[in-house]
């Protein structure tokens, strides 16, 4: 059975990541639905064929209008401004709250969310310097994961290790409870975002995201296999 029937709001849609997730829907046979902030965005509705959905982080009404009719959604926001603790907060911490609070309502099926490794238990498995420079916007992701959680909706929050354009080996690693770091790309990312929409063993988890090439061999143990 086909996707097509299926549409899946994408928020971020302009960004890196969240532009190949919506590549990576497409050739799913997704319907795919931008949620952007302005719909003069239209490069993406052409090159894509996409439904183009103008939205506000700030307001549920809106983003309960923008997901009107989806069957899922995929959250790909994050601060343009990683040392803004005002936009971190708007962004990662209550643009995710908002966009959850909007799905519940408008019922839909699963959320997957692309959040961080250095978050929440998986603070300690990133570099103590870069954490430190980043802890405005770790304690914002952490504070939007702790809600969404927590808020009644099925969903699959993604950390994602460094993150790198460049394509790696493709062969993703899997960790949960935040032992495991290293880098993965985007690519792989997006392609993880599509598969948590239809696997089991992915829902309701909270799960690092790094490329099988970069992990360490003393945290080999600490992977997780998802059937």
């Amino acid at each position: 059975m086909g996707n097509e029937n299926q549409i899946v709001a994408v928020a971020g849609a302009t960004g890196r990541t969240g532009k190949l997730v919506v590549k990576e829907l497409a050739a799913g046979g997704y319907g795919v639905r931008a949620l952007v902030r302005s719909a003069a965005t239209v490069s993406l509705r052409q090159q894509e064929g996409i439904e183009v959905a103008e939205a506000d982080l700030s307001s549920v009404e809106s983003l309960e209008r923008a997901l009107q009719g989806a069957a899922f959604l995929i959250s790909a926001i994050g601060s343009r401004k990683p040392f803004s603790a005002k936009e971190n907060n708007a962004v990662d911490n209550m643009g995710n709250q908002n966009l959850a609070k909007a799905a519940l309502k408008k019922r839909i099926q699963h959320m997957v969310v692309i959040s961080s490794i250095g978050t929440g238990d998986s603070r300690n498995a990133i570099n103590v310097i870069f954490r430190l420079l980043m802890t405005p916007v770790l304690r914002m992701k952490e504070k939007s994961e702790t809600f969404i959680r927590g808020c009644g909706i099925s969903y699959t929050i993604l950390r994602p290790g460094g993150l790198s354009d460049k394509e790696l080996t493709g062969a993703v690693a899997f960790g949960e409870g935040g032992k495991i770091s290293g880098m993965v790309s985007r690519q792989e990312i997006a392609r993880v975002c599509v598969d948590a929409l239809s696997t089991a063993a992915m829902k309701n988890r909270t799960l690092e995201v790094i490329d099988a090439s970069t992990l360490k061999d003393e945290h080999r143990q600490y992977t997780v296999a998802l059937q």
